[in-house]
């Protein structure tokens, strides 16, 4: 009966160990590593492309609100009928600070529709290009 009570004893022994033996744990931080090294190229990549949209959006809304600023001056001086706009581009345009000073002056008509002919008679129009970064926002405005 000794060599029965033996293997009784060793077996409830054995199953009364816990943890984890020493191939379970090697398996398991090899597939941790394998699964790192997937992961990171991807994870680094949308870490820093994640900025790019906030930063752009931002560029926007600061362009949305000069030339929403100017576009209020520039009704402001048809209300009240004191619209001159050589001298809203002079007070008003240059004083911006995201006007593109070599895409921003007078066109006439024939350049914003692409045809060949300027009428001198037709009033001047007046570009404003903001400029902020890659971002490009243009308007057109007359007397």
């Amino acid at each position: 009966m000794t060599s029965i009570g033996n293997w009784h004893t060793k077996k409830t022994r054995l199953s009364d160990q816990k943890g984890f033996t020493l191939i379970e744990i090697i398996v398991t931080l090899i597939l941790i590593s394998i699964t790192a090294v997937v992961m990171f190229p991807v994870l680094r990549t949308n870490l820093t492309k994640s900025v790019v949209p906030i930063t752009r959006l931002d560029s926007q809304y600061r362009l949305v609100q000069a030339m929403d600023r100017l576009t209020a001056r520039y009704r402001d001086e048809i209300q009240n009928d004191a619209l001159d706009i050589a001298d809203f581009k002079n007070t008003y345009v240059d004083v911006s600070p995201f006007v593109d000073a070599g895409n921003t002056g007078f066109v006439g008509i024939g350049q914003i529709t692409g045809s060949n002919g300027y009428n001198p008679q037709s009033p001047d129009i007046l570009r404003v290009t903001l400029v902020d970064g890659d971002l490009t926002l243009v308007s057109y405005f007359t007397e």
